[in-house]
């Protein structure tokens, strides 16, 4: 009964995660008229990321009593906070703890699943990440239906009610560890990984109205995707948890063939689907370092997923728009060639 509370906290903290990643562009209409804002939001990202490598750096340690709990709870004031923020400047201060609770609530929401049960950790840590699709397709649509400050309210609600659900979470289990470099091929696909979901998500709209199709329509797309991004992670992950590495290969090959449909105007239409095949990477690639290096190394994976999700599709800004679907193509071709190294050095090992 313990583990099903601890799975359903750890499922809302990840959910809230989500929320906090798509709440600025969600937000930024509401903003705009409110604070009358423009560049000023670079502000808030910078201090999100601030706030969320604390979180990660405190998270390494082996306590999650009454780190995790205190968390969510942290992030609930805080989402109340920016609901009330009678000036920008708050709302960028608020952000900071956004983030460091965004940073605890990632590190241990995945490591605590991915402890309940060892023998089912893959198939657990995608399911459990469902609820980061969920959050991320939850708040701009409740946004769109309902006031502005009822959605952060009702998230805030949320987040002290996981609080409560993962009050006395166990501290870390301590699991024995790899030495060595075997660590740096897991981060370097984590990082591509995290680039191509991230620059598939952002340019890949402005490819769209390239190819000539409406702005409405890559809206509607671009909502698809991360709505095919958490299926993925709930229907593929008993396939997955077989043979992780051999099954993420062929869903490479999956996504490597969808990515050259991209370069077509009738069949750029599928780049979604794209999505449903990229579901399981993250919380899988989690799971074996989890199993192979312990709890200490989680945190060099989420900093190596954090600098692949910003740098890389700013890199893409660099890019002529004829040139995004080439380089998506290079980062889906580069993972697969990642994924397929660990492959072989997990047979041979």
């Amino acid at each position: 009964m313990a583990n099903v509370r601890l799975f359903w906290g750890s499922f809302v903290a990840l959910f809230l995660v989500g929320v906090i990643v798509a709440l600025p562009g969600a937000a930024l209409p509401e903003w705009r008229g409110r604070y009358g804002v423009g560049e000023e939001v670079s502000w808030f990202f910078t201090a999100l990321l601030l706030g969320l490598l604390l979180g990660v750096r405190l998270a390494q340690g082996d306590k999650r009593h009454p780190l995790l709990p205190a968390a969510l709870g942290l992030a609930g004031l805080a989402l109340w906070g920016v609901a009330l923020a009678p000036s920008f400047p708050l709302v960028v201060a608020l952000a900071f703890l956004l983030g460091l609770g965004e940073g605890v609530m990632n590190v241990h929401g995945n490591s605590l699943v991915g402890e309940l049960d060892p023998k089912r950790r893959v198939e657990l840590l995608n399911r459990v990440n469902v609820a980061f699709g969920l959050g991320a397709v939850f708040t701009p649509f409740a946004l769109t239906l309902l006031p502005y400050g009822a959605v952060l309210f009702l998230a805030g609600f949320l987040a002290w009610i996981g609080a409560l659900l993962l009050w006395e979470a166990p501290q870390v289990t301590q699991v024995p560890k790899e030495q060595g470099r075997g660590l740096w091929p897991f981060l370097l696909a984590v990082a591509i990984y995290t680039g191509l979901e991230g620059a598939l998500a952002t340019w890949n709209r402005v490819w769209l109205e390239h190819l000539g199709h409406p702005t409405p329509m890559g809206g509607v797309l671009l909502s698809l995707y991360w709505l095919f991004l958490a299926l993925g992670r709930l229907f593929l992950a008993k396939l997955v948890a077989q043979k992780p590495l051999a099954a993420l290969r062929s869903l490479l090959l999956g996504v490597l063939a969808l990515l050259f449909l991209n370069l077509l105007p009738p069949t750029a239409l599928l780049f979604p689907l794209a999505g449903f095949l990229l579901g399981p990477l993250f919380s899988t690639l989690f799971a074996l370092v989890q199993a192979r290096f312990g709890h200490r190394a989680l945190g060099g994976l989420l900093y190596a997923g954090a600098t692949g999700s910003t740098l890389i599709p700013a890199l893409f800004a660099l890019l002529p728009t004829p040139g995004i679907p080439y380089g998506l193509l290079g980062l889906a071709l580069g993972l697969f060639l990642m994924v397929s190294s660990l492959e072989r050095r997990a047979v041979h090992a």
